[in-house]
């Protein structure tokens, strides 16, 4: 083999190397990629007159959500939650949602936001129901029924009943 062909086949190697390294860093180091998307109605069958539809709102939101009892940080694992409610991927405490929610055929409108209340957080992760939850949203109390939007903070607090 020539030296050439020799040189050649090193530098080839040199390049691929540096590309898979950052490639690794990229896509492997820092965490998950997955990006919120802007929500929509969709609609079946499509050309069917409303009152022939069954419409769902869809998207794929995120928040970030610490759990609190007695003032301990509780930890929010990976892979934590059910897949078709709220649930964690591959970063701690980064609450993901995606799934659909049913719409009014004639108003396009959602017709129950309930899957997206903080309250349901407690049940999608199976936390514990002893004591008494406060929920706060963006450093501010709020209902249990609150729907919580992409981007927010959530806080859930529990103080023992014994307190």
């Amino acid at each position: 083999m020539s030296n050439q062909l020799k040189s050649i086949i090193a530098i080839f190697l040199v390049v691929v190397a540096i590309i898979s390294f950052f490639w690794i860093v990229n896509f492997l180091g820092s965490g998950e990629k997955a990006q919120s998307e802007k929500p929509l109605v969709i609609c079946q069958p499509q050309n069917a007159p409303p009152e022939k539809q069954k419409c769902n709102w869809t998207t794929h939101i995120h928040a970030m959500v610490k759990v609190f009892k007695d003032g301990k940080e509780l930890s929010v694992r990976f892979e934590e939650g059910k897949l078709e409610g709220q649930h964690t991927h591959s970063e701690p405490n980064k609450l993901h949602w995606h799934g659909l929610i049913s719409v009014d055929p004639k108003t396009k409108e959602v017709t129950d936001w309930s899957a997206l209340e903080v309250q349901e957080i407690v049940t999608d992760f199976r936390l514990s129901k002893e004591g008494i939850a406060k929920f706060i949203v963006n450093n501010q109390e709020v209902d249990p029924s609150h729907i919580w939007k992409d981007g927010d903070n959530i806080e859930i607090r529990y103080e023992s009943r014994t307190k």
